[in-house]
């Protein structure tokens, strides 16, 4: 006799709202992802999770509220994921090839993670939009981060002019790792250890903040390109 197959159980109201809010919050994933930020909308948002306009409005007030938690999450676990192999160099501070992977993390993880990457640049300077702001907080969050560490490997930041070239320092080390990582991405720049070596190089003058004090940090600057004949 054959046996009878169990009926599924009937989800309940709770459940169904959860996974049409994920379905919504995977569409728009999918299409911010793909390149189509500029064409979101809540129909359109609607459409590619396969539900009726009007439910778009029993999860979120708007475009903007839904984009807020899912910019975050985009975000979020880049950040996290840089963070990480910063620590593990912190922890040794003089080891050469926990430096070189400090900066070699960061080169593959915007690597394996290219369409977040494309995105955080693309909607930086976009102040209208909740992509825009967690982008720019992702940055913030990045420069503080970097502050962070100079600070614990010993560089000064007692006064508000030392706290500022930290972060001047920060800016650099962020935009030299964007740039080279673009580069890798097209293909122009292949090899990630020569990125590893150029990163090494580009930061080691920024290493001279650390003999900063005050105004002593120019002359220092100064003495160190008539030195190298720069």
């Amino acid at each position: 006799m054959p046996r009878k197959r169990a009926l599924a159980t009937p989800l309940t109201r709770q459940e169904s709202k959860r996974r049409t809010r994920a379905r919504l919050l995977e569409a728009a994933r999918q299409m911010i992802l793909a390149g189509d930020e500029s064409r979101l909308s809540a129909k359109a948002v609607a459409t590619r999770a396969g539900v009726g306009g009007a439910t778009f409005y029993e999860h979120f007030r708007n475009l903007q509220d839904l984009l807020r938690p899912l910019a975050d999450e985009l975000f979020d676990d880049l950040r996290e994921a840089l963070r990480k192999r910063r620590r593990e160099a912190l922890a040794a501070p003089r080891n050469e090839e926990r430096l070189r992977e400090q900066f070699r993390t960061p080169l593959e993880i915007l690597a394996a993670s290219p369409g977040v990457f494309r995105l955080a640049l693309r909607v930086r300077h976009n102040s209208v939009s909740a992509l825009g702001e967690s982008s720019r907080k992702l940055a913030g969050n990045t420069r503080g981060d970097l502050v962070g560490e100079f600070v614990d490997r010993g560089y000064p930041a007692r006064t508000a002019d030392e706290r500022r070239r930290l972060e001047m320092i920060a800016d650099i080390h962020i935009a030299a790792t964007e740039a080279l990582a673009l580069g890798h991405l097209s293909g122009r720049y292949p090899d990630v250890d020569e990125l590893v070596d150029m990163l090494v190089l580009v930061t080691r003058g920024t290493r001279l903040a650390r003999e900063w004090r005050g105004a002593a940090g120019a002359p220092a600057l100064r003495q160190d390109r008539e030195a190298s004949g720069s």
